[in-house]
């Protein structure tokens, strides 16, 4: 059996009728904030104490209009409980528990709710000394970053290599906005109160499972034996003809060395790391978690063919791929910027059971060949573990030319291009973001539970 999750007496149609009282609460509330606002400003004229009653009430009269969401919690809750247990008793009649058979009855049944979507994008101060760069994600690689708050991260260097850190290594604080939890205020649900450390990636740490530190050993290329990285293999192609160490250092992003890949118009050249192997990297993949992968690459001039893609697979060649999101990265060379660094970043999950066929290993080959006589450079690959704001979005800090130093600071400004209705009054009335929850979700109009039912 399964609750009735739609239609007449259904679960989702009846909060649904529930949730549309907030939505048109919190539509009242901003009217009510503009029509103060308007009244305060009629009085500004000289006559400002005529409108002392006004001054200072606004919140609170915002807050008052709210007091009907204590009972459509309390009946939200009594619904959801009953119903769950109605169909198939709980061990005990609580609310996480009836959320927990909620969500396992949706993920059965392939049920789903719009979900909001957001982005994060961040602002370097023009002040900063390092020229390193800051990666994030707002998609969903987990399960709990359906209610990610929209807010602003500052992201700060608190210690450099003058201090007691290590160049390439620094230490940034990410802080986030203040919580509100009264769901009766209007700027409900505030910030995430992140207080979290992020050290920065240097792809030349080896074989760390430590968050933000590679995995991968050698990856950033800097160790040769005549012409082949130290650590990996040749799978396809020549040392010396299509695989190189590259000791020009306006094509070195950092080090001493970066990977050359030349082309002859028809090798698809690959080379190979294996995971968790001598010879390769002692660095193990993990079950359940989410990872970034990061490279720099530079281009000659007139590329007119070449595509390179960077992947991990297991044994058989599949790709990792959790949650719709796999880990490889694809760039079409000829439509790339030549002459510069270029970045290419991916965020993915592992998944809950690892494949047996292993070892995994890391793939960079050319899936189509690179013009004859022309150039690719890589450097400063990375695999590393992500590192999660909040129940919010995944980030990682890289190294640049130059080092940060204290002081160094970021915004990434994390916001809500589109709400899922059904998700955020959730939120609201169940608290699913400090439960670590959320119901599962689709994008796209193709989540079976419309937000129409909050009507």
């Amino acid at each position: 059996m399964a609750v009735t999750l739609t239609g007449t007496n259904g679960l989702f149609t009846r909060l649904g009728k529930l949730f549309q009282i907030a939505v048109q609460v919190k539509s009242f509330q901003s009217t009510l904030a503009t029509e103060i606002q308007d009244a305060l400003d009629e009085f500004d004229g000289g006559d400002n104490d005529h409108a002392l009653a006004l001054t200072g009430v606004k919140l609170s009269s915002q807050k008052s209009c709210a007091a009907i969401y204590n009972a459509i919690r309390t009946v939200a809750h009594k619904t959801l409980v009953e119903m769950v247990n109605d169909d198939d008793p709980l061990t005990s009649k609580t609310v996480s528990h009836a959320l927990t058979r909620l969500i396992k009855q949706m993920e059965d049944a392939s049920a789903s709710i719009n979900a909001s979507q957001y982005a994060a994008p961040d602002s370097a101060h023009s002040g900063n000394t390092g020229n390193g760069t800051i990666i994030s994600s707002t998609s969903a690689l987990t399960k709990s970053t359906a209610n990610t708050r929209a807010e602003s991260l500052v992201v700060k260097c608190t210690k450099d290599s003058q201090v007691t850190g290590t160049s390439g290594r620094e230490v940034f604080t990410v802080t986030g906005e203040a919580p509100i939890s009264d769901i009766m205020d209007p700027d409900w649900p505030g910030g995430s109160g992140s207080n979290t450390t992020i050290t920065v990636t240097d792809p030349s740490v080896d074989a760390s499972s430590q968050f933000g530190k590679n995995l991968l050993t050698n990856s950033a290329f800097n160790s040769f034996s005549t012409n082949t990285p130290s650590n990996w293999t040749i799978a396809t192609g020549t040392a010396g003809t299509q695989i190189s160490k590259n000791t020009t250092s306006s094509k070195i992003f950092q080090g001493d060395a970066s990977l050359q890949i030349t082309g002859d118009g028809s090798n698809l050249t690959k080379i190979t790391q294996q995971l968790n192997t001598a010879g390769g990297t002692a660095g193990k993949l993990l079950p359940n978690t989410v990872y970034f992968l990061h490279y720099k690459y530079y281009l000659d001039a007139s590329i007119a063919a070449g595509v390179l893609k960077v992947s991990l697979e297991d044994a058989g060649g599949t790709e990792v791929t959790n949650n719709g999101l796999t880990a490889s990265s694809t760039i079409n060379l000829s439509s790339a910027a030549s002459g510069q660094w270029n970045s290419s970043t991916t965020f993915f999950k592992t998944p809950e059971a690892l494949s047996t066929n292993t070892p995994y290993q890391l793939t960079l080959e050319l899936t189509t060949a690179l013009t004859n006589t022309k150039n690719a450079y890589i450097d400063q690959l990375a695999v590393a573990k992500a590192v999660q704001i909040g129940g919010g979005p995944y980030m990682a800090i890289l190294r640049g030319v130059t080092d940060f130093v204290k002081d160094d600071q970021f915004v990434i400004a994390v916001a809500k291009s589109s709400t899922g209705t059904m998700q955020e009054n959730f939120d609201k009335f169940f608290g699913m973001y400090n439960r670590g929850l959320q119901l599962p979700e689709h994008t796209s109009g193709s989540e079976t539970i419309a937000d129409g039912l909050i009507a």
